[in-house]
This record gives structure tokens, C-alpha cells and sequence, in this order.
């Protein structure tokens, strides 16, 4: 539909709303347009063509929907099983994985020191020698900047606090991990 607000006023013949006053007092200033223009408030809003097709499609043929003597004869499973959410392809693979997982794994508590960590032990904890020689360059690594911290504090450069206390209490700790591996 064309707005009833456009006019060919120019001495071009060009097509333009002409100004308006807003609420505030102020004027918009006049908006000239292609021929044909619809201003947006007035444009349709854009329907799909299944949203046109399902607003078309009052009911299907043969389909009488349920009656209210059904509705009342469902039991308290049924109601239930209507109400659980369904879960996705995905959503159910994972759920699977996670239980899995869980299954496979356990946790160890370790108190050592008046530190606790939890390591994580798989069923599998087989290690490749490349993964051995990983773990015992950094078991030799923390074990060199223990005794650095140690030389530092024999020598009186620092005062060790309660984080590098803990560092030193766990030397003997890190040599009985490198001898296991």
C-alpha cells in the first residue's frame, strides 16, 4: 500500500514524505523516496512460507483431536513420561560419555604435608617412555628450584614463608616419584 503522506511536490516530479512534528516540538525533515516506497510501520511483518502454510491449515482432514474423556483416562506414568524432558541425539552421547567416564576413573585423597590433592588414577595408567621422560624432567625441574630455595635460605638470603615451606616438604616426596618412574 502507498503512503497517503507521499506527494510529487518538487519540480523534479520526486516522490517525498513531507515534514513532520515529533512529539517534542521538533520537525523531521522531508524524506524524499523511490516511487513505491512503503514506510517500514506500514510494511507487513515477514512470515515464513510454513508460517503462512500452518496459519492456512485450520485442521487436518480426518483429525478430530483428542476428546476430553481420553485426556482424563491418562494415568499418573503417562503424565510423567509426557513431562520429562526429551533429550538430543548429543545430549544423550554425552550423558553416556559422562557415566562412562566415571565408571573408569577413580579419586584418591593424598594428605601430605597438610596438603591435600586429589590425583586422578585411571584403570589404564600405562606410560609411553616418551611420557616417562616427560614426567621426570619435571620432577628434576622442581627438584632443582627446591634446592635453590634451600641454598638461599641455609645461606640467610630469605626468610622462607608457609608457601615455600610447603615447597621444601615436599622434596622427599618428588625423589620417591622419580625413583617409582
Amino acid at each position: 500500500a502507498v503512503v497517503s503522506t507521499q506527494s510529487t511536490g518538487d519540480a523534479q516530479g520526486r516522490m517525498f514524505i513531507p515534514s513532520t512534528q515529533r512529539p517534542d516540538g521538533s520537525w523531521r525533515p522531508v524524506k524524499y523516496v523511490k516511487e513505491g516506497y512503503i514506510p517500514q510501520d506500514e510494511q507487513d511483518t515477514y512470515r515464513s512460507k510454513g508460517k503462512k502454510w500452518s496459519e492456512g491449515a485450520t485442521a487436518i482432514p480426518g483429525y478430530t483431536g483428542p476428546t476430553p474423556k481420553s485426556e482424563e483416562r491418562m494415568t499418573n506414568a503417562d503424565v510423567a513420561a509426557s513431562n520429562k524432558p526429551k533429550l538430543s541425539k548429543n545430549q544423550k552421547k554425552r550423558a553416556k560419555k559422562k557415566e562412562a567416564k566415571k565408571e573408569d576413573e577413580f579419586v584418591i585423597e593424598e594428605i601430605t604435608t597438610g596438603i591435600t590433592e586429589q590425583v586422578n588414577i585411571s584403570k589404564d595408567d600405562k606410560l609411553t617412555p616418551a611420557e616417562v621422560e616427560k614426567k621426570k624432567k619435571g620432577i628434576l625441574k622442581k627438584l632443582r628450584a627446591i634446592e635453590e630455595l634451600q641454598a638461599k635460605v641455609d645461606a640467610g638470603e630469605i626468610l622462607p614463608d608457609k608457601d615455600q615451606i610447603a615447597k621444601l616438604g615436599k622434596k622427599g616426596e618428588l625423589e620417591k616419584q622419580l625413583n617409582e618412574l
